[in-house]
């Protein structure tokens, strides 16, 4: 009687931590209805089907340069087709990345997989929004060798990734408005990060309006409007892949 009750003691142990974690990664921020029309071809953009991941390509162009999006934590990867489409039609090839359990953490090494498929490629950028912002810092730190720059969205690199002596351009974008983001976390992680890198405060900006998903928990409200934001976003990463 006693061991059948110490079994089912351990079961329950590691039962539950399985179940709350489930729970936690079931409840996500899915991608608004309006996505949905940036996921196809038009004139200026192919729309990669039966791709493994979320994938554009600028059409009629040479296309010498991609970038890879890491999404932000518990966010439908879909979120930020708006984003990817738009900046691959100004010549380039951008790729969203699924992550498992939607957070990045889980592997933040997906870069390479992309990377080696597309050999085509001669500059290499990554970039992610918040939680895959954090972990596309950490493949840049240890891929310096193969990116061209590091585009960060409402985010800071972890501090086991230090890319303070490194040549790597880095483009750190935030909103006045974030709520979810510690300022005093942005000036600290500065440390981190060379000191030629480029910070953009978009005013009036937050956190939920770097991507497609709608208003998250925690956040505050923005006072100018999702597109508005988009544009910034947009036109300043184009700006920043196109130098060189």
């Amino acid at each position: 009687m006693n061991m059948f009750k110490h079994r089912k003691s351990r079961i329950l142990l590691i039962s539950i931590p399985i179940i709350v974690f489930l729970l936690y990664v079931s409840d996500y921020y899915k991608a608004m209805a309006e996505v949905i029309s940036f996921m196809s071809s038009d004139d200026n953009v192919e729309f990669i089907e039966n791709s493994p991941w979320i994938e554009y390509e600028a059409k009629n162009k040479e296309v010498t340069k991609g970038l890879i999006l890491y999404p932000g934590g518990k966010v439908e990867a879909e979120a930020y087709s708006p984003l990817a489409k738009r900046i691959a039609e100004s010549g380039f090839k951008v790729i969203i990345v699924p992550m498992p359990f939607k957070l990045a953490v889980f592997s933040p090494n997906k870069a390479k997989e992309v990377i080696n498929t597309y050999t085509q490629i001669d500059k290499w950028y990554i970039g992610g929004h918040s939680l895959g912002g954090a972990m596309a810092s950490r493949f840049t730190c240890n891929n310096l060798d193969i990116i061209e720059g590091l585009i960060l969205l409402a985010s800071y690199p972890p501090n086991s990734s230090d890319m303070s002596s490194s040549t790597i351009r880095v483009l750190s974008i935030l909103g006045t408005e974030d709520g979810l983001v510690d300022k005093d976390k942005i000036e600290a992680s500065k440390e981190l990060l060379p000191e030629s890198t480029e910070f953009l405060w978009i005013e009036g900006g937050n956190h939920s309006q770097m991507g497609w998903y709608g208003f998250q928990s925690g956040d505050n409200t923005a006072t100018i409007k999702r597109e508005e934001q988009q544009d910034i976003i947009t036109t300043s990463i184009v700006q920043f892949m196109s130098i060189n």
